[in-house]
């Protein structure tokens, strides 16, 4: 089996974690801080398991026994998910919150709370989770998710542990992608391109995004050859795709992992290459660069993210780049 399938998205908290459940010294409450993907719910749920298991080993669950089962499809009535409908924790949820923070276990007398989005309650929600975080009852521990810690009531933050939960790793992130059937070589671009999984997904289903991604190397590769279409191609390849501030993120973000992709092909690694497709086309011009040059080029890509980031126009900052590559490159 992977080891990322093993050891969970994040290892060295699913080992610390068995520990504590092996020692029988977990805490109340907990808040699991960390960006989109980060293995949140998942480091929750796993946990859950590890208390409910019938085969744990020094701590860690099975996953196979049927409270493990029970516990991952959403079935264990002990185990209780709260997630925001829209834009909010709702009045409803809030009222069932409640309800059952004051309920015993119905298979045991543990029971464990894992709230999602925690930053997206209301001041009821969070009053009445404070309620119970100050009078905690019998064995019941909360695990509050959540990718914005600072907007949580202080109060609440100061009654539980808080962890901060890495992102996937570009390793973890391919693994994930190749696993659900996405070909490998645009897996191994948006492994490199972000570190979100959801984000990852949409642009694997998004036609436009592979096209993209081509207009853009071949775009760059008129820069290395010399090619003034490079400048036509800004018009009519790169800004064709560009309808709003996402897509030009979208479009900068490959633009910058361009830039830096090349540094990484002209000193020697080539196994680095988040362009597949074009990597053997993209080494043989950059080979033609000195090191001191093709530098310098990445740094123009990154200077570039700093003129949009004062509101440069898009197109004015491409263009602007486009002319200071070759100058760098060609002089």
């Amino acid at each position: 089996m992977n080891s990322i399938t093993e050891k969970g998205l994040q290892p060295q908290l699913n080992d610390y974690f068995a520990k504590m459940i092996n020692s029988q010294k977990l805490a109340h409450a907990y808040i699991f801080a960390g960006p989109e993907g980060s293995g949140k719910k998942e480091l929750a749920t796993w946990i859950a398991q590890g208390i409910y298991c019938e085969n744990c080993v020094a701590g860690h669950p099975c996953q196979k026994c049927a409270e493990c089962i029970r516990i991952a499809s959403g079935n264990q009535p002990d185990v209780v998910h709260v997630a925001p409908e829209g834009l909010s924790i709702k009045v409803d949820q809030i009222r069932f919150l409640k309800d059952e923070f004051s309920k015993s276990g119905v298979e045991s007398n543990r029971k464990v709370f894992i709230i999602e989005n925690a930053e997206k309650m209301t001041s009821s929600a969070a009053n009445s989770l404070l309620k119970f975080l100050e009078e905690p009852s019998g064995q019941v521990i909360a695990f509050l998710l959540t990718e914005k810690p600072n907007s949580l009531l202080p109060t609440i933050i100061s009654r539980c542990q808080l962890f901060e939960l890495r992102p996937l790793s570009d390793k973890q992130l391919l693994f994930l992608l190749e696993k659900e059937g996405i070909p490998e070589e645009k897996a191994v671009l948006l492994s490199r391109l972000t570190d979100s999984p959801t984000l990852a997904r949409k642009l694997a289903e998004n036609n436009d995004f592979e096209k993209l991604s081509v207009n853009v190397c071949q775009w760059y590769l008129h820069i290395l050859q010399n090619d003034w279409l490079c400048f036509v191609e800004v018009q009519t390849k790169l800004l064709t795709y560009i309808s709003n501030k996402e897509d030009e993120k979208i479009v900068f973000d490959l633009l910058l992992l361009l830039g830096k992709n090349s540094l990484e092909l002209r000193s020697g690694g080539e196994d680095q290459s988040a362009f597949k497709k074009y990597q053997s086309q993209l080494k043989e011009q950059l080979d033609k660069l000195s090191i001191d040059k093709v530098s310098a080029g990445t740094e123009l890509f990154l200077e570039s993210l700093h003129l949009l980031q004062i509101n440069i126009s898009f197109q004015n900052t491409i263009e602007a780049l486009t002319l200071k590559l070759c100058r760098c490159y060609h002089g």
